[in-house]
């Protein structure tokens, strides 16, 4: 049976076991399916699947490669070594192993940007990352190279990373006034009007600060956190009107909607906002 997996930020620990990583037993070895478990709780799995979903292991255990991107921050050094099972390098022509040896030296390379925060016991802001920025790094850093479904992996996560640093890049050069700006542009172009013009731009930053992390909250939750902060100063801000407000915002398509089955839907603001 599939047991949990561990929480992101513990990743420099073998969720099977709990321990640390390290340069002697515990080497940390990264699955296909992205997942990291120690070599010495992989060698006494009772069958060849990851312990979290299920997904059978390609290769065999003493073959699989060590995951220097994440030994590395716990003091170990890298060794110039292409890390590659001699049962898959038969199989792998010259440019294979080059761009395999290339994007591993990349990875190991970003990976050094979580080394703050792995030492700050998860309170460093690591080299200035935001916390969406370290997690996408995280995923990356625990893809396997060698297998395809890893591969795959890690050029999603690759993007994934690309994509939340240039928004970043933008958001930290764009004040909040332009900000603000753009989303009423997005509200007037589509003809919407607010209700009660003294609570407008206050609406609108509080928006702006439960969204702005890139969270994903529901209509309910974020209609509550806007009225809960704008009580003090407008007693009259109800869950009406500011659900209508939030109704405009999504009219005028300020946000990228993610269905649930059975549940409510999850609002993102867009990253041009």
């Amino acid at each position: 049976m599939p047991i949990q997996a561990p929480q992101w930020t513990d990743f420099l620990a073998c969720p099977v076991c709990c321990n640390g990583f390290d340069i002697k037993t515990r080497h940390p070895i990264s699955l296909g399916c992205a997942h990291t478990v120690c070599k010495s709780c992989l060698s006494n799995l009772p069958k060849k699947q990851c312990p979290f979903d299920q997904n059978l292991i390609n290769i065999e255990i003493d073959q699989l490669p060590t995951n220097y991107a994440l030994l590395q921050l716990v003091g170990a050094s890298i060794p110039n070594i292409e890390n590659i099972p001699k049962s898959m390098i038969k199989n792998m022509s010259s440019d294979e192993r080059l761009l395999y040896n290339k994007s591993k030296k990349c990875v190991e390379h970003l990976a050094l940007y979580l080394k703050s925060f792995a030492t700050g016991g998860g309170q460093s802001t690591s080299a200035g990352l935001s916390r969406p920025m370290q997690r996408k790094l995280v995923t990356l850093v625990n893809c396997q190279l060698l297998e395809n479904e890893g591969r795959m992996r890690a050029i999603r996560a690759a993007r994934s990373l690309g994509e939340r640093s240039m928004t970043e890049l933008i958001l930290h050069h764009q004040s909040a006034q332009q900000l603000s700006t753009n989303l009423w542009a997005a509200v007037r172009a589509r003809g919407c009007q607010f209700l009660g013009p003294a609570m407008q731009e206050e609406v609108l930053k509080l928006v702006l600060l439960a969204l702005e992390d890139g969270s994903a909250l529901s209509r309910k939750v974020l209609v509550m956190f806007v009225v809960q902060r704008l009580e003090p100063h407008f007693p009259q801000a109800s869950k009406t009107s500011i659900g209508h407000v939030v109704q405009l915002l999504y009219r005028a398509s300020c946000f990228k909607v993610s269905k649930r089955d059975g549940d409510n839907s999850l609002m993102q603001l867009k990253e041009e906002f």
